[in-house]
């Protein structure tokens, strides 16, 4: 009882040290109770031989990153990392050298430039383990709903619909609360402390941050008018040791430290840098609780020591007393206390059943069970998720299962659960309240008591309705556009390869159209794309109306339609097309504005005019754009088209031809050359853009604007992209073998390619793969293809820069809005020929060229100028502050071995 009280004591004593205000007592880890303590790990000889020969080690720690690492009001680190780091130092004996860095990005680039050897936190992600080795995570960090406390509105996730969310900027989570809670306003704001800032001011309604860290900057901030409303996701970010790829022993060596810290000691660590408590609480109220705790425990002591007095005296009347009844006195004892234990592991386990039960409560509810499967305890939140009574579950919980066949299976999984086996969690459909169908994934573990007898089974239910119809509704989103319904390009093109087979088998023909708006970029332009979007929408239902059941519609791409029509030959897609064409010129009345949309088709047959998708959705394209320009409304596939047609078909086969026999045994047909880019100030060579040509045995050579858009179209360029990369990479370590001074090699990435998310991870493993050093590659990506898709560019260009391979936004026209370029990593610009073309003649594009290069270095970015022919280009660009420049004034594309024959010869034209 004593030691019971003492400990309380202590306790109290803690949490009033942690909780008080500003630095009025500053913890070291040298005043941590077991510093002193020794309590070593075993390490294998290998291992000790190992740190023997690598000591000291070099590690870092993120100086920003409160209370699990940061830099205190001296100048010193500190934290639970640094704590826990400091202790794993002791037991392990290992010596570490803190490096002098504390910037998170400084510190990454550091670990991948081997100037690093350990860094304290980071997240395990997937990209980062081509670099890195990580121990299982010490930190776990969970994210929490936090609002003002005078916001009675805000009581839940699900209030957050049309408020304005504070989060912070370029953190990975910030995208993925956008990403699910769509109806909200973001404020970015630099840092946590920030967001808190936010809220308690109301510039924000809310924001959603890691709980230990908001916890610690509301006390060191004193802000008292914020509160924790929900859990929003628990373990969100847990973090580990990242160790350098290329010492994985020490990681074991490492896991061995974290292994053999108590739980004791990790407590106390915790303690010191994290309140438990989630709340801001006054602190003349906290100073008088805690004044009445520590007048309680006094009054307790005392009343110990009374005791204490009057055990003496029984102690002396007791050896006076017949020792006859000390077996019973034994077994009381013996009883007692495990009633005594019987009791604490109870209420343990429903304290820790509470806790989880106040944590998640808007999805999940738990039970237990006894061996005849009746309830003997289910949690509140069961009305949250079903809207029924504890009571009324309990009794009725049978009759809420719906008739599917896999309810049938639920007795044979608890059955499965209480015979100790490991069971897995399966999925029970149920109603609730209102009759909705509600899906649970139900997971059961066996309860045993202190006899290990199984007494039952306890088991928490998920309630993920709703992630399965988000599931469905991705699944949708993935096969029809979202704006009109109709079927995407990639719908449309399973489809008319279904269509194709149908009709070869039934020795029919099909057409198919191609259609283009004429005029809508202007409708755009005049009224806004919200009556651009309505027209897009009204042309699909006009469309939808003159097909037949058995023909498909589909949005390809802005305002470009295509159209499948089944047995359908010249004359049939001759008739729907002046359907179409009379449909559109009728006038649409959108938003109180009156136009009319004329249109441009494109016709293609099947068989006559090609026996594969792609070919005919090619051919009917050629023909639309015929169409388009020579004034027609429509125009099927001709001659004319069939011979370009048969031009861009031999060119696709040749090119297929061409790569398949490369990827096989090599092919002399495609070759790379290298085009030099130069420093203004001096003259000299910077790096290469590596530029591909094709040069076939029967067709001669072959342009690059011809060959690579019908690689785009055909899907080719992912083969022939990785065809480039590869062989640029070889030629960067042929190069450095030979002593061809180079910096960098630039290869232009299609933004056809974006679509394909893990794009950034396979370049990274082809350059690895060749021996190639990520340094020497840089990626160029046009802006268009950023502004087309700026959430996946973006996320491609972090991971790329993440990984040590520099970007360049090519053909940059400004386009792009400042913000958005400012966030991009991206180290280059380069301007795109149109406007370097006229610099010398055209006043705007002169003009147009400097405000370029100006706007360019205003955000930290350097300029590339290219296709840079004269003199006058030159020094106009020059004068204007332009950095690199690249074109036929300097040089023209070379072959490898011309790069190095006159690379001293081009030194000698600069000067």
């Amino acid at each position: 009882m004593e030691k019971a009280i003492k400990t309380l004591f202590f306790s109290c004593l803690i949490g009033l040290l942690i909780t008080l205000p500003g630095n009025l007592f500053q913890w070291s880890y040298h005043l941590l109770p077991f510093n002193n303590t020794s309590n070593p790990v075993r390490l294998t000889v290998e291992e000790q031989t190992w740190l023997k020969n690598h000591q000291p080690i070099r590690i870092a720690f993120d100086g920003d990153n409160p209370p699990y690492s940061f830099i205190d009001e001296s100048g010193q680190l500190a934290g639970i990392a640094y704590d826990t780091i400091q202790l794993i130092s002791k037991k392990l004996n290992i010596q570490f050298k803190t490096n002098r860095r504390v910037n998170w990005q400084k510190i990454y680039k550091a670990a991948l430039a081997g100037k690093i050897d350990v860094i304290a936190t980071m997240v395990n992600r997937p990209e980062r383990r081509f670099d890195f080795v990580f121990s299982q995570p010490y930190l776990f960090k969970s994210l929490v709903l936090i609002a003002h406390k005078s916001n009675e509105q805000i009581k839940s996730v699900s209030d957050l619909s049309g408020k304005t969310i504070a989060l912070v900027r370029n953190y990975q989570y910030s995208q993925g609360v956008l990403n699910t809670l769509q109806n909200v306003t973001p404020l970015y704001v630099d840092s946590i402390d920030k967001a808190l800032f936010a809220v308690e001011t109301r510039l924000a309604d809310a924001t959603i941050s890691f709980f230990a860290s908001s916890s610690f900057l509301q006390n060191k901030h004193l802000l008292h008018n914020i509160k924790y409303v929900a859990l929003y996701d628990l373990n969100n970010a847990n973090e580990s040791i990242a160790v350098r790829k290329d010492w994985p022993l020490l990681i074991s060596i490492l896991q061995k430290g974290l292994n053999a810290i108590t739980k004791e000691e990790q407590q106390m660590i915790n303690q010191l840098w994290h309140s438990p408590t989630g709340l801001a609480i006054h602190q003349e109220v906290m100073d008088k609780t805690y004044m009445l705790l520590l007048l309680i425990v006094f009054a307790l002591l005392m009343w110990v020591a009374h005791i204490k007095r009057q055990n003496r005296r029984c102690k002396i009347s007791e050896k006076i007393l017949v020792t006859s009844n000390d077996e019973l006195n034994k077994l009381n004892a013996n009883l007692s206390k495990q009633i005594s234990q019987d009791a604490e592991q109870i209420q343990s386990k429903d304290n820790k059943f509470q806790n989880l039960v106040e944590n998640l409560k808007d999805e999940y509810f738990l039970f237990h069970q006894d061996l005849d499967g009746v309830y003997t305890y289910i949690s509140p939140s069961i009305e949250n998720v079903l809207g029924y009574t504890v009571e009324e579950f309990a009794q009725n919980s049978s009759t809420y299962q719906m008739n599917h066949p896999d309810n049938a299976k639920v007795e044979g999984y608890s059955k499965q659960c209480l015979s100790g086996e490991k069971a897995s969690a399966y999925l029970i459909e149920m109603i609730d309240s209102k009759g909705k169908k509600h899906t649970l994934e139900i997971q059961e573990s066996p309860v045993y008591d202190s006899q290990e007898v199984c007494i039952g089974l306890s088991g928490i239910a998920h309630d993920i309705t709703q992630l399965l119809q988000a599931r469905e509704q991705l699944n949708i989103l993935s096969y029809y556009d979202d704006l009109t319904g109709l079927a995407n390009m990639r719908l449309f093109s399973d489809r008319i390869e279904q269509m194709i087979s149908l009709s070869r088998r039934q020795q029919k023909s099909l057409a198919l159209l191609f259609i283009n708006l004429d005029g809508f970029k202007l409708i755009n332009e005049s009224f806004g794309h919200t009556t651009g979007d309505e027209a897009l929408k009204e042309t699909a239902n006009r469309l939808t109306k003159i097909l037949r059941d058995s023909d498909t519609a589909a949005r390809i791409e802005g305002d470009k339609f295509a159209l499948i029509l089944l047995d359908s030959g010249r004359n049939a897609a001759k008739v729907v097309t002046k359907k179409i064409l009379n449909s559109l010129l009728n006038p649409f009345a959108i938003n109180e504005q009156q136009f009319s949309l004329g249109c441009s088709i494109g016709i293609a047959i099947y068989p006559q005019d090609g026996d594969a998708g792609s070919t005919l959705f090619a051919q009917a394209e050629n023909a639309m754009y015929f169409a388009k320009n020579n004034n027609k409304a429509y125009a099927f596939c001709t001659q004319e088209l069939d011979a370009k047609s048969q031009r861009r078909l031999e060119i696709e086969q040749a090119l297929r031809k061409t790569l398949a026999d490369n990827a096989a045994s090599g092919s002399a047909e495609l070759a790379l050359v290298y085009q030099s880019k130069h420093d203004v100030r001096d003259n000299s060579i910077q790096d290469y853009e590596a530029l591909i040509r094709w040069q076939h045995p029967e067709l001669g050579m072959i342009s690059p604007d011809e060959f690579i858009p019908l690689a785009e179209q055909t899907g080719l360029i992912v083969d022939l992209s990785r065809w480039v990369i590869t062989q640029a990479c070889l030629q960067a370590i042929q190069w450095t073998e030979e002593g061809v001074e180079f910096k960098k090699i630039a290869i232009n990435i299609s933004a056809i390619e974006l679509i394909n998310f893990d794009l950034a991870r396979n370049i990274i493993k082809q350059i690895d793969a060749t021996g190639a050093l990520r340094e020497w590659i840089e990626i160029e990506i046009t802006e268009s293809a950023v502004m087309k898709m700026p959430d996946v560019s973006c996320k491609f260009i972090e991971q790329l820069v993440d990984a040590g391979v520099l970007i360049t936004i090519d053909h940059y026209k400004g386009q792009s809005s400042l913000s958005f370029l400012k966030q991009l990593p991206a180290s280059y610009l380069k301007i795109d020929p149109v406007f370097i073309h006229g610099i010398v003649d055209n006043p705007e594009d002169h003009a147009a060229v400097q405000a370029l290069i100006s706007t360019s270095h205003a955000l930290d970015k350097k300029v590339i100028a290219i296709e840079v022919e004269t003199e006058e280009q030159f020094q106009l660009l020059k004068e204007h502050g332009c950095d690199i420049i690249q074109g036929y004034f300097f040089s023209r594309p070379s072959t490898p071995e011309q790069v190095a024959l006159y690379i001293s010869e081009i030194f000698s034209v600069r000067e």
